[in-house]
């Protein structure tokens, strides 16, 4: 390879550590995603658990107040039926729009932060670049 094709060793080194940064970042995000969906899933076993235990307590004192075990059942498998519909109905403005703002907010934040690096890394250079003309 002839001098003119290689790249400058700080070059090279800089190369290695943006390569590092990358792997550290993706690192990162992996390990944060991970532990989002362990907490995730634990919340929603016991979340279950709950609800299924209140639900069992709930149409018990109701049976008690109908005089049926089937209707009691059926009365609170119903309301349950209708919060189910009624959080589908209302999804997008419950869950997906907050979830799309975090996201967003999060990938502009990080965009943000490694465009201000990149800026402050360009001023930098002209103040070196300045500096040498003088």
């Amino acid at each position: 390879m002839s001098k003119r094709n290689r790249l400058p060793e700080g070059d090279i080194r800089l190369l290695r550590l943006l390569e590092r940064y990358a792997k550290l970042e993706a690192v990162d995000k992996l390990t944060v995603g991970v532990t989002f969906l362990i907490v995730a899933l634990v919340v929603f076993a016991l979340g279950t658990s709950a609800v299924f235990f209140l639900c069992s307590g709930l149409v018990h004192t109701l049976s008690e107040l109908v005089g049926s075990d089937a209707l009691a059942n059926y009365i609170i498998g119903g309301v349950l039926l209708l919060l189910i519909i009624v959080f589908y109905v209302f999804r997008v403005t419950l869950v997906e729009n907050r979830v799309i703002a975090a996201v967003s907010a999060s990938i502009l934040r990080s965009e943000i932060i490694s465009g201000a690096k990149r800026e402050n890394d360009g001023e930098d250079e002209e103040d070196d670049e300045e500096g040498g003309e003088r």
